[in-house]
């Protein structure tokens, strides 16, 4: 199949803002696609040139794409910034300016193996551009990367190359994002998208989906978790008090809430892995973990995939979250770090238990299955109380709080592993102030000892298919932190200003604030009062992040608080 087909389905995609016609469309090019090309097409339409689980990572920037385009036309670097802060849509300024492009003097259809008469760019050679951009490694990595891309885009046609574009930089702006390709998926091939979602839930990754829906012999709801395709992580929901949890279920597996870093060990006869909650390899991350799982409890266990946290303990306490960040992104020698701050998998669930599938049995019983699993020195299981009364889970709430944790995990005792679910069967209950997951969508060059770093960061709630500001802040980060953040904003920028820079919606940070307040400065209506950086989230999606809802209902919490307490003077 031609690419160009893909970038005329897209485009007419793109052209009707009615859901069940885009589902339609997609889902009659689905239908048209040999297995080999239904997975890669997936991602494409998804917005990656790869599955989220692949290792692979084309890592080229908005500013290093705008590069290529400089050189292939007659238009300047500026003449193209203006054109997209008018439109906001990198691929159409792309399509733009190529249409526009001064003659090449010997375009490369050498590469394709075609005749320059009928230069053929199919899904199947884009793939293998886009794993040879990935693969291009070294001190001038993003050179050699710009001249392939720049030799490549001299091939394609103007609307090819605005979705080659899109596609590096994740940038669809088709209004078709991951839900709607499963919908696509499932009128395609005839399923039930209970099961669709179902066997995505298992996967984690939307291209094998849909090459398992296609297989009508193949029943979804039979699949597993499958060793070394790490799953999404089941995530929980903010609860204020003890006597609402209780209220949602009168009887509650409380553990223990650690400071730590979401990872799944994944264990096979032969070898070992933990994975992110972004589902990323972290393993040589931490080798103290890895290696503590000898070679009797990989041969008894193989097969095994168990939830937990990676957590730094220092005399006897949790090391907290923002000083395993060298760790997480191995920005340090690891044998340095191993010495300083030695890293623990606490382990709180498990998924797949010697090959059998553990995800739709109740809690209690992966609990049970996870206790057989020794405890070594560098993995520990977390010890819960099943608990009912309300005074002896806020003693518990208040030994943990004493012990250096951050609170408290309250958890329906039946409930079922949900994948990449943030529902009510699981409750966090904290003591500290309360925080917001928000993404970072511009920031600010800084004055006195911050200038020369981006360091006033607009934060922002996620609102459908847009983010709304929520309020700003420069506070809570240490130098080195501003210096990271600093160099990792300047990498996605989207457009600068003489304030500043706009960002590709990218950096999650974890934001505490005294409270919220009305405001007619910003679009959402609310703000953050005295709000202030925790931490930095890079093992968290923008996905993941709160919501303007989310926000809404934390004011109007807020709102109750306040009568309450009028009432009771």
């Amino acid at each position: 199949m031609l690419f160009l087909d893909f970038c005329l389905v897209m485009e007419q995609i793109q052209a009707t803002t009615k859901k069940n016609e885009k589902v339609e469309l997609f889902a009659n090019f689905l239908r048209q696609l040999i297995d080999k090309e239904l997975p890669l097409v997936c991602y494409y339409a998804s917005g990656r040139a790869f599955s989220k689980i692949s290792p692979l990572k084309i890592q080229m920037g908005w500013s290093s794409c705008q590069a290529v385009v400089n050189k292939l036309t007659k238009y300047t670097r500026s003449e193209l910034s203006s054109f997209y802060r008018k439109n906001s849509d990198f691929g159409s300024m792309v399509e733009f300016a190529l249409n526009k492009r001064k003659p090449q003097a010997q375009p490369l259809e050498s590469y394709f193996s075609v005749t320059k008469q009928e230069p053929k760019l199919t899904i199947l050679m884009l793939n293998e551009f886009f794993t040879e951009i990935a693969t291009i490694s070294g001190k001038r990595a993003i050179e050699t990367k710009k001249n392939r891309l720049l030799s490549f885009l001299q091939l394609t046609s103007p609307l090819e190359a605005k979705y080659v574009t899109r596609i590096i930089t994740s940038d669809t702006r088709t209004g078709f994002r991951e839900g709607l390709v499963l919908d696509s998926i499932v009128k395609a091939f005839n399923r039930e998208k209970e099961e669709v979602e179902y066997a995505h839930m298992i996967l984690s990754d939307i291209g094998k989906t849909a090459v398992r829906a296609k297989d009508s012999k193949i029943n979804l709801f039979a699949l597993k978790p499958e060793l070394f395709n790490p799953l999404k992580s089941m995530l929980a929901t903010k609860v204020e008090t003890i006597s609402k949890a209780l209220e949602a279920f009168p009887l509650l597996i409380c553990e223990p809430k650690i400071d730590g870093f979401r990872a799944q060990l994944h264990i096979s006869k032969k070898e070992c892995k933990l994975y992110s909650r972004n589902q990323e390899d972290i393993t040589q991350g931490f080798p103290e973990i890895i290696d503590d799982v000898s070679i009797q409890v990989r041969h008894d266990y193989q097969n095994t995939i168990i939830d937990g946290e990676v957590v730094a303990i220092v005399d006897g306490k949790p090391v907290f979250f923002q000083d395993l960040l060298t760790r997480v992104l191995r920005k340090q020698e690891v044998e340095e770090s191993i010495l300083k701050t030695p890293c623990y998998f606490y382990m709180f669930d498990i998924t797949l238990s010697k090959g059998e599938s553990l995800l739709n049995k109740p809690l209690l019983d992966r609990k049970k299955a996870l206790n057989t699993i020794p405890t070594l020195k560098h993995l520990e299981i977390i010890r819960y109380k099943l608990l009912s009364d309300e005074t002896e889970i806020k003693n518990f709430f208040q030994q943990m709080i004493k012990r250096g944790f951050e609170g408290l995990m309250l958890k329906d005792p039946h409930s079922k592993y949900l994948a990449g679910k943030r529902g009510k069967n699981w409750l966090k209950l904290k003591t500290s102030l309360p925080t917001l997951d928000l993404v970072i969508i511009a920031a600010e060059w800084g004055h006195g000892r911050r200038t020369g770093w981006l360091s006033n960061y607009h934060l922002a709630a996620r609102d459908k298919n847009n983010y709304q500001v929520i309020g700003k802040t420069f506070k809570g980060l240490t130098d080195s932190e501003f210096q990271y953040l600093t160099d990792l904003l300047n990498s996605i920028k989207t457009s600068s200003k003489s304030w500043g820079i706009a960002v590709k919606p990218q950096v999650v940070v974890e934001v505490e604030f005294d409270n919220i307040q009305q405001s007619s400065k910003y679009e959402s209506g609310m703000a953050l009062r005295f709000a202030r950086i925790k931490r930095i989230r890079p093992d968290k999606s923008v996905e993941e992040i709160d919501t303007i809802k989310s926000v809404q209902q934390l004011y109007e919490n807020q709102l109750e608080r306040q009568e309450r307490s009028k009432q009771s003077q």
